[in-house]
């Protein structure tokens, strides 16, 4: 009889966020609690200035730019939820640019990582968005601020054309399908292929959805 493997499957989902103050902290965490809550192992990383271990009532006085800069123990950072699967561990003061480079130490004994990262698109939200193995993009679906997630998805698949987020639109939910046809639709005219809208950020089954379309996309990218 074969044997089962248990070998964690290191699921890298970075959250972006194309505008400023969306609360998309608050889907990280969902996502994060979706995941745990299915029996698998999850790392949250908050690399947005800890506004996600807030969100996540941890309260905490190490992060990753101790032990990178100050030999802090691993074991002193990293925080376990009142779920066994469930840890998180804050960024602190270490950027983005140089987490990348130990994200594939941080992740090998988990099936899941999450990675808050602040708003923007800077060289490393590139890198990053090209080493995830599935991502989610928040945008705003008020008044034309949608063309932030665009100008994000552009700037990415010139470095990586085959960069496919999910997109999640946050603010006025009347004007999230509009919002979210406008976006696909001039993706779809000038980029190419368009990302899949997953839904608006207040729809209650938006992240179990998400995290099951995140399943199958890590599936197909690793079967290429």
């Amino acid at each position: 009889m074969p044997q089962q493997n248990t070998l964690p499957k290191r699921q890298l989902v970075p959250v972006f966020s194309s505008n400023r103050g969306l609360g998309e902290t608050a889907t990280t965490l969902s996502l994060a609690k979706a995941a745990a809550a299915r029996g698998e192992t999850v790392l949250m990383i908050d690399c947005c200035q800890g506004l996600l271990m807030e969100e996540a009532g941890i309260i905490y006085n190490k992060t990753l730019a101790d032990v990178f800069f100050r030999e802090a123990n691993m074991r002193d950072v990293k925080y376990v939820t009142s779920n066994e699967h469930f840890t998180a561990v804050a960024a602190g003061k270490m950027s983005l640019n140089i987490l990348l480079g130990s994200l594939v130490a941080l992740s090998m004994e988990y099936d899941w990582v999450f990675v808050a990262t602040e708003s923007g698109c800077t060289p490393a939200h590139v890198r990053l968005a090209g080493a995830a193995d599935a991502s989610l993009l928040c945008y705003s679906s008020e008044g034309d601020k949608f063309m932030r997630a665009y100008w994000m998805i552009e700037a990415i698949r010139r470095r990586f054309p085959e960069y496919d987020p999910m997109l999640m639109s946050f603010g006025p939910q009347a004007q999230a399908n509009e919002s979210a046809l406008t976006l696909i639709e001039t993706v779809k005219e000038f980029l190419g292929a368009p990302p899949p809208y997953i839904g608006h950020s207040t729809d209650p089954w938006v992240a179990p959805k998400t995290l099951v379309q995140m399943i199958d996309q890590a599936k197909i990218r690793n079967a290429a």
